[in-house]
């Protein structure tokens, strides 16, 4: 899944949660006899271990690449009340 945005960074004894908006995670619309399924951005949230020798990048570009690659499983933050 592609990030396009990081929302919030948290990191304590050593698990990091990041929520941040993902590209083509919320089904827009429905597919119809015409037309496939849309799906737009929302904003999801994951978790991982870092380890102690590890450090985060501080540019949000470099960050978000880090992000990418270690394949996270996102989980949809529930919006509805908003």
């Amino acid at each position: 899944m592609t990030i396009k945005q990081i929302e919030s960074i948290f990191s304590e004894s050593g698990v990091v949660k990041v929520s941040a908006v993902i590209e083509d995670s919320i089904l827009m619309y429905s597919q119809t006899l015409y037309d496939p399924a849309e799906y737009g951005p929302a904003i999801c949230e994951a978790s991982f271990e870092l380890d102690e020798d590890e450090i985060l990048p501080d540019d949000e570009d470099k960050l978000i690449q880090f992000l990418e690659n270690l394949n996270l499983d996102w989980i949809l933050i529930d919006s509805s009340d908003y």
